[in-house]
């Protein structure tokens, strides 16, 4: 009993619930889209990360919601839930209601062992959170009494009054909104409360919204003017019944004089005016709200374009890699314009086709121009209706359907590009209006084979890209001269280590043959370039061939986002040539600015050019977009070690580690518990990852970075020599600046290996201090 009432620990808490109203209707596809995107809104919020840093949040999952446990005070949920709400008004189209309630919560360990949290103040908040409808924030009785202590609260409390409950259980309810937050329009369960709707406290009438004061002076005026009529009935009855008995005795017609305005009119007009004032100045308001630009930054060029994913109209829902593939190639044609900005598609397939909120996501993705469209495929016969839009204006510049057959699918790819180019007024030069009217293939079926392979290849994983190489070698020997498709098996063969799939001295020489085969194809593929350069760098260990190779692709491919990405990655920061690195992920994440692993990359460009805080706010901004994302995670981890933060940098490996089966973060947390003395642990991972070499492709350099932070510097050696017989450029060109190797730098067995992976001629930068 006594190990029962420790683990139910009773203690106040202040909690915030909510839901997505509608939940239960959307498609399971849309519910996980909502979730993610009702997450992403909650971690971003100031409140939510600095009470989890802190170590006084927790959230609990509740289905279609969610529940926030903060421990601090109970102005942290009402902060939480004002930023969200806020969020909230530039997705229109996920409805949230909120509920907050202070109450006892205990502590106890679930059916799965875990250590949760449960108890009636979550309950009573949650019950709260039920009376509301989309866009409320709802707050107990309680919580209102200890708000309205402070007078920056009070203009927000509005009371309702009681509510009946499940069980007869009674609420006292108070409505938490002002202009631009909250819904100040009665929630449809009033009719059961117990009281009606009246101000909080005196303070509460200041937080009324136009209209509500608009009615309050009418209500006001009317009963002033009934009072001032009856006193006029009483004082100047006489005066009045004999102007009318003279108006009665008079026959002929009186010369017109200018109407002199009753008392009565007077008011009317004065409380019309007032009523008129106070309407059109919300009217105003919101308008001029609804028009502010985007905060300060960097101008978003006139000549630039998202393609949004296209909606598959085909009966057979198999057919979405078809329609996905018109998207890609279309943008791929674009992104050979060097005039044009063009977002990858990495980017865009955060977004659905037609949204509702263009401007937003435009001002997201750093665009004027969205192009959305629909495909319906049927057997031979191809239908493709597109439109572009000018998502600042809401401006529809051009629209058409294209009825072909699949046959000439390319040349209506061709001619959606050739007319957005002209429509936006780029300048194309010979070698791209070549590019962007090129057909690659003669053989529908490999087109097709081809966009199941690229279908498979975006999805990234080892299992996915495997399938990929199995479409893409489909297409080859359907059209053995279609360079496409060997640029695809490349980029596939060339990644698969990254994603455990394969060991680089498997993989890389068929990405290598594959894109020599493509570029015999077709010499300006920059897709096979790319690779070429990659495995240059990561493979041969040779930069500066890697560094022509990349800048041939970025030339032919300006705006091809892995391009500048690998280039910063693969060469610039392994050389040293920092400035540079940061300035070429910048621009790759100006060009797919949701991509996570470019974002987290950004991170580490700002670290290795010594910034610290901008890095760490990098990560953390990361982690908002995704929480699950674990590269950013220990990323992040490694930057608070950095700062001394050697408890939460453990924290942060082994949050990474839960995350993924992926042995790099494993590894991480094994050295950072070494150097904390905690062995034992260490050890045990050491173990794990040399079964786990026995059993799939784990790197050699997971297994050094375990000896080093147990002490032991020649194993740790022996183990980054058998990484540099493996190949694995991923991990170890960026020998000279990694932090993780800082303290083997000065050991002879270790320059003589930096020097075969980077030699000293090509590296222009400080290494990674100890």
């Amino acid at each position: 009993m006594a190990d029962e009432h420790k683990a139910k620990r009773l203690e106040i808490a202040h909690v915030l619930f909510m839901d997505i109203v509608g939940y239960s209707k959307l498609l399971t596809d849309e519910q996980s889209e909502a979730l993610q995107e009702l997450n992403q809104i909650v971690r971003s919020t100031e409140a939510a990360r600095d009470a989890d840093a802190a170590g006084g949040l927790t959230i609990l999952p509740t289905g279609d919601g969610m529940a926030l446990v903060f421990a601090g005070s109970v102005e942290e949920p009402v902060e939480c839930a004002l930023e969200i709400s806020q969020a909230l008004r530039a997705e229109p189209s996920l409805p949230v209601r909120m509920g907050i309630h202070s109450g006892p919560i205990h502590h106890l360990t679930d059916a799965n062992g875990r250590e949760n949290i449960a108890g009636v103040g979550i309950n009573i908040a949650q019950r709260v959170m039920d009376c509301g409808d989309a866009g409320h924030i709802l707050v107990s009785k309680r919580v209102a009494d200890d708000l309205a202590q402070q007078r920056r609260w009070q203009p927000y409390l509005h009371e309702l009054g009681d509510v009946e409950m499940k069980h007869g259980v009674v609420v006292s309810l108070v409505n938490l909104y002002a202009e631009t937050i909250g819904n100040p329009t009665p929630p449809s369960r009033l009719g059961k409360t117990r009281g009606g709707v009246r101000a909080f406290s005196k303070g509460a009438r200041k937080g009324l919204s136009p209209v509500a004061r608009a009615i309050f002076l009418i209500v006001g005026l009317l009963i002033a003017l009934t009072f001032m009529l009856a006193i006029v009935s009483v004082i100047f009855a006489p005066a009045i019944m004999r102007t009318l008995d003279q108006r009665r005795s008079a026959t002929l017609p009186q010369p017109t004089a200018t109407a002199v305005p009753s008392l009565a009119d007077t008011i009317k007009s004065a409380v019309a005016k007032q009523i008129t004032d106070e309407l059109q100045g919300e009217l105003s308001r919101k308008k001029n709200a609804a028009v502010q630009p985007a905060s300060a930054g960097a101008a978003i060029p006139e000549k630039s374009i998202a393609v949004l994913p296209f909606d598959n109209l085909s009966r057979d829902p198999d057919n979405a890699y078809f329609c996905e593939g018109v998207q890609d190639e279309i943008l791929t044609r674009l992104a050979k314009v060097s005039d044009l900005k063009v977002v990858s598609r990495t980017s865009t397939q955060h977004f659905k086709s037609s949204p509702d909120n263009l401007p937003q996501i435009a001002k997201q993705l750093g665009v004027v121009h969205v192009l959305e469209g629909s495909v319906q495929k049927s057997n031979d016969q191809v239908r493709v209706n597109v439109q572009l839009i000018n998502a600042l204006t809401d401006a529809h510049l051009w629209a058409e359907t294209f009825d072909r057959k699949l046959t000439d699918i390319f040349a209506v790819e061709s001619e959606i590009a050739k007319t957005i180019a002209d429509t936006l007024q780029a300048k194309l030069t010979g070698s791209e209006k070549t590019s962007i009217t090129k057909i690659p293939t003669a053989d529908p079926e490999a087109y097709e084979l081809y966009l199941k392979g690229k279908y498979f290849w975006n999805k990234r994983t080892a299992a996915d890209l495997r399938k990929s190489i199995d479409y893409f070698n489909q297409a080859i020997a359907k059209d053995p001269k279609y360079a496409l498709a060997y640029a695809g098996l490349a980029q596939a063969w060339m990644v698969l280590p990254a994603y455990n799939g394969g060991a680089p001295t498997d993989c890389t020489p068929r990405a290598q043959a594959a894109a020599q085969k493509a570029l015999s194809l077709d010499q300006d593929s920059s897709d096979a370039i790319a690779v070429v350069a990659s495995a240059n760098a990561e493979y041969d260990f040779d930069v500066a061939a890697a560094r022509s190779q990349y800048e041939r692709a970025i030339r032919l491919n300006p705006n091809d986002a892995t391009a500048h990405h690998w280039f910063a990655t693969d060469v610039l920061a392994t050389s040293g040539q920092h400035a540079q690195e940061l300035a070429e992920m910048k621009r790759a994440l100006e060009l797919d600015p949701l991509s996570l692993t470019i974002n987290t990359n950004l991170g580490n460009a700002y670290l290795h050019n010594g910034r610290l805080d901008d890095a760490i706010a990098q990560f953390r901004k990361t982690i908002d977009i995704d929480p699950n994302y674990y590269f950013a995670q220990w990323s992040y981890g490694l930057a608070l070690e950095l700062q001394g933060k050697n408890p939460q940098a453990i924290a942060q490996y082994e949050r990474a580690s839960e995350l993924t089966d992926d042995p790099i973060p494993l590894a991480v947390l094994g050295r950072a518990y070494g150097l904390a003395g905690r062995k034992s642990d260490a050890e045990k991972i050491f173990a794990r990852l040399r079964q786990s070499r026995a059993q799939r492709y784990t790197p050699a350099y997971t297994l050094a970075l375990v000896a080093l932070g147990l002490g032991e510097r020649p194993e740790a050696l022996n183990w980054l020599e058998e990484s540099y017989r493996e190949h694995d450029g991923n991990n170890i060109t960026a020998i000279r600046i990694d932090p993780l190797l800082a303290s083997l730098h000065g050991d002879p067995r270790f320059e003589v290996l930096a020097e075969k992976i980077v030699p000293a001629s090509e590296f222009k930068g400080a290494t990674a201090s100890k």
